[in-house]
């Protein structure tokens, strides 16, 4: 896991309104903590993520404000996560959130195993980007199909 950007002055509006925390950006999760109290945080996978965009929402330290809205899925439970910047006028957060999770979702065929997914062309197989043969072994079969 890597820190890809450390945001101040973040207030989780829906579930802790009126505390301000901090928002901590990695490659595998977006993770928000109190500042006021260390043992209230929250942790947030962007397997989980089913939809990011931006809403405007009225917020206790700063107002009507616009603000990332986060819906995930765990479990087959839905949660809503809307993160306000209160720092006005720095886009910092909606950028960040929103660039890291797509770079995340485009990658997903690196990462897991896709099963039955189109993954030949005429009988070759279709590479990723920067992906490369390094080797081939013939008379290998797949004994699990008819293929």
């Amino acid at each position: 896991e890597v820190l890809i950007d450390k945001l101040d002055s973040i207030e989780d509006t829906k579930g802790n309104s009126g505390d301000r925390g901090r928002l901590l950006v990695t490659n595998l999760r977006i993770i928000w903590h109190s500042q006021t109290m260390q043992r209230v945080s929250l942790s947030v996978g962007y397997s989980c993520i089913l939809n990011i965009t931006t809403k405007t929402v009225n917020s206790k330290l700063r107002g009507l404000t616009e603000a990332l809205y986060l819906l995930t899925k765990c479990n087959h439970t839905r949660f809503e996560f809307i993160f306000t910047n209160l720092v006005p006028g720095n886009p910092r957060l909606f950028t960040s959130v929103i660039g890291v999770y797509k770079a995340f979702n485009s990658s997903k065929m690196y990462r897991e195993l896709k099963l039955r997914g189109a993954i030949l062309e005429t009988k070759n197989l279709k590479l990723l980007p920067l992906e490369e043969i390094v080797s081939t072994v013939n008379g290998v079969w797949n004994l699990s199909s008819d293929q």
